[in-house]
């Protein structure tokens, strides 16, 4: 966690928006012990959705989209025995970059020990000409679960061609006990090569990613998850992958952003019942 941040630390760094989330159990819920915004950042009040125990933070980013050399970051720590959701308000939209000049986000999340976090991101739009990166580190301690989703469009632009932002990359890095469990790097460059070609989009438009880190995951689970997603009917191609410990990750390409939340809705609500015995998660986004 930072210090304190001032508006002059901002303008100093270029730190667009700034986050701090610190959650707690406490006696009958899980409530925050810390919420602090700077900028272009805010965070909902606490949100109870399907249980008055566990609550529901969105992520508000006021300034309409990232523009040309802005950096955001997020800084999310959950003590022991805590549970939240967190997702953000709308898709991160990306703005045109002139001056080849990133926007950036970074996001840093600790799970301490039986901690529980389902965080849902809705894709990054990025616009022609946008230059996008993404880092996010999260590290877990014995016995949390991680539930994680985020994704990115094919883009907007005036003419409605396509890919016509510039780059975008997204690194994810993952640590349970110290111990480096997944490490990604995905860079989409679409001036370099066709986006949609075979061993990259393979003709779709969209990318998905789900992670689901826990001590409950092993090959039955894995198999229980294919049984019940092969019969979704969707216009969409995915794969479930074990990591080599304690997870497994989804990739999914679809036409619809609205498709590919609904195979990560549809295991996402599998895994709460059987983690948690808790209902469907209903955020009514889409």
């Amino acid at each position: 966690m930072r210090e304190k941040i001032t508006v002059d630390d901002l303008r100093q760094n270029n730190l667009a928006g700034y986050t701090e989330l610190i959650l707690k159990r406490f006696p009958r819920r899980t409530g925050a012990s810390k919420s602090y915004t700077v900028g272009a950042a805010k965070v909902s009040p606490a949100i109870y959705l399907d249980s008055d125990e566990i609550p529901c933070y969105y992520l508000i980013q006021l300034g309409g989209g990232y523009i040309e050399g802005e950096y955001y970051e997020n800084q999310i720590k959950l003590l022991k025995d805590s549970h939240t959701i967190l997702t953000t308000q709308a898709p991160n939209k990306v703005y045109k970059s002139e001056n080849d000049i990133p926007s950036k986000q970074y996001t840093k999340i600790e799970l301490e020990e039986n901690s529980n976090l389902e965080f849902i991101n809705d894709s990054v739009i990025l616009y022609k000409d946008a230059i996008y990166e993404q880092k996010t580190e999260i590290f877990l301690e014995e016995n949390s679960t991680l539930i994680y989703s985020d994704g990115i469009t094919a883009g907007w632009s005036p003419d409605g061609k396509l890919f016509q932002y510039t780059s975008a990359k997204m690194k994810t890095d993952i640590y349970l006990q110290g111990e480096p469990i997944y490490l990604d790097n995905l860079k989409i460059v679409p001036q370099n090569y066709d986006v949609q070609s075979f061993g990259v989009l393979e003709g779709y438009k969209n990318f998905g990613t789900m992670l689901v880190i826990s001590s409950k995951v092993d090959k039955e689970l894995v198999k229980k998850i294919k049984e019940l997603t092969k019969n979704l009917n969707l216009d969409v191609k995915f794969g479930i992958s074990l990591l080599e410990k304690n997870g497994f990750v989804v990739r999914i390409l679809g036409n619809l952003t609205q498709d590919i939340q609904k195979v990560i809705g549809t295991i996402h609500n599998f895994i709460r019942d059987e983690f948690f015995q808790l209902e469907s998660l209903d955020l009514r986004k889409y």
